[in-house]
């Protein structure tokens, strides 16, 4: 008889219908008839899910939501069976070399789910300008995952049957619509602010080009504590800490960079987010924080360069690769700017652990995070940002 172990690690693997189905038996030659009767509910919830993603007819976002709910019930059931210890144990054995342990730091993946289908559409630059006349943000991300999912939660402009997709000099920009809002999204050409198309460059390039009102860049980051931080949480940059900058002496190295402040507009703005609430896969809900985050050209998975980033500048919460070159472009053009990260790993030296399942989490809140703030109507106006009409 399969252990509870087995069942919760099918779970964490988004094995849903597998650990019903087997939870459903192990149910019945248990004679848990009730257990079994509410799994067999469960069961028919997960089923009716799976139709109408595969019939077009729930949008990913709603599908997800619905398999997290799921997803956690089967983890109460789990610890409802009545599975004797030593059969536990006797199964240890035979299911350790089939599944993974879930990682120490709580984790637990979203669900496996089917991405809608994008439709893109081509423009000559001179075709958008108009855009950048109206008004629209810039949406910044730094890699193909964050750009993905960012296009996932967009739709059309107005009178447009898919996203505009334009080239300018070096660039490609994506114009559609978040929440109420118009806006362009360009991924930054390499990780990092100094690289050839770093975020300074790809930043200082994009406002010359489409005059945003404000920059926003969303994404993932890593955290500094994995006992208090989930993997999903939010972090809003009330500072950025550029550490790249610092005084190399023969008995200790001294911090002499800047702390710019992120917009007040836009930290107000996502400070009283108001109703916004995100359940994790694990059960518990997402945090969203204004920190100060660490920026710097190093790719961080080791423990004590980590514990010495921290050590030094005690205030940070956790830290990415392209937000000092967010803050310089913006501040050389004069426009707003805000970064908004999710957690996705803790740079302890296990970053590969799970890195696509992570990632995706990340991303996922954080932009739910910027979603919340884009469905409101009235909250940029102060950045001379107008919602669009309604059709």
């Amino acid at each position: 008889m399969p252990s509870k172990k087995y069942f919760k690690n099918l779970i964490v693997r988004g094995k849903i219908g597998e650990a019903l189905a087997e939870m459903m038996k192990t149910a019945e030659e248990t004679g848990q008839d009730d257990l079994s009767n509410d799994l067999l509910l469960l069961s028919s919830r997960y089923n009716r899910n799976e139709a109408q993603l595969n019939r077009g007819v729930i949008d990913t976002r709603d599908y997800d939501l619905a398999i997290n709910r799921i997803a956690n019930t089967l983890n109460e059931y789990v610890d409802q069976l009545e599975i004797k210890e030593e059969e536990e144990t006797s199964t240890a054995t035979a299911t350790a070399t089939s599944v993974t342990d879930p990682a120490p730091d709580r984790f637990m993946a979203l669900p496996a789910g089917k991405p809608k289908k994008i439709k893109y559409g081509e423009k000559a630059f001179r075709e958008i300008e108009s855009y950048s006349t109206q008004g629209l943000a810039l949406i910044v991300t730094a890699t193909d995952t964050e750009t993905s999912a960012l296009h996932q939660k967009m739709a059309p402009l107005p009178g447009e049957e898919g996203l505009l997709e334009v080239k300018k000099d070096n660039a490609t920009y994506f114009l559609g619509k978040l929440g109420n809002f118009a806006i362009a999204n360009v991924e930054c050409g390499s990780m990092g602010s100094s690289a050839s198309m770093g975020s300074i460059l790809t930043v200082s390039n994009a406002i010359s080009a489409l005059q945003p009102k404000f920059v926003l860049m969303v994404g993932i980051a890593f955290g500094i504590d994995g006992a208090k931080q989930n993997i999903g949480d939010v972090l809003v940059s009330e500072h950025i800490l550029p550490y790249e900058i610092q005084r190399a002496g023969s008995d200790q190295i001294i911090w002499r960079g800047s702390k710019p402040e992120a917009s007040n507009t836009l930290r107000n703005n996502f400070k009283n987010l108001r109703g916004w609430e995100y359940t994790l896969p694990n059960g518990e809900e997402a945090t969203l924080e204004l920190c100060d985050i660490l920026s710097g050209e190093k790719l961080i998975d080791n423990l004590n360069l980590r514990n010495q980033l921290v050590q030094q500048f005690p205030t940070a919460k956790g830290g990415e690769m392209e937000g000092a070159g967010l803050y310089a472009a913006c501040q050389d053009k004069g426009v707003e700017w805000i970064l908004i990260k999710s957690i996705c790993d803790f740079a302890d030296g296990n970053k590969g652990s799970g890195k696509k399942e992570k990632q995706a989490l990340a991303i996922e809140t954080a932009l739910d995070a910027c979603l919340h703030v884009f469905k409101k109507k009235y909250v940029f106006e102060a950045l001379g940002l107008n919602a669009l009409q309604e059709d």
